[in-house]
């Protein structure tokens, strides 16, 4: 498991733009989130939260870093 909260910004940006890549939480607010895109920007927020730009059916979301357990992995 690859909690986003121990890696830097500069890791990664390294590591995940243009990739597919599987997020996964428990967050009380979007419960079992379970979502698999390509990365297309990481940005900083004003309150230093990374938001992660993703791909997923012709369509960009957001994701917050600052979700509860947010972890990646690259599916195969």
């Amino acid at each position: 498991m690859n909690l986003v909260s121990k890696y830097s910004y500069t890791e990664l940006c390294t590591q995940l733009i243009g990739k597919i890549v599987n997020f996964k939480s428990d967050c009380q607010f979007f419960p079992n989130f379970d979502v698999t895109g390509k990365v297309l920007a990481i940005n900083i927020a004003k309150n230093n939260e990374y938001l992660i730009k993703l791909l997923r059916n012709g369509k960009v979301y957001d994701i917050g870093s600052n979700m509860r357990n947010l972890n990646f992995t690259f599916p195969d």
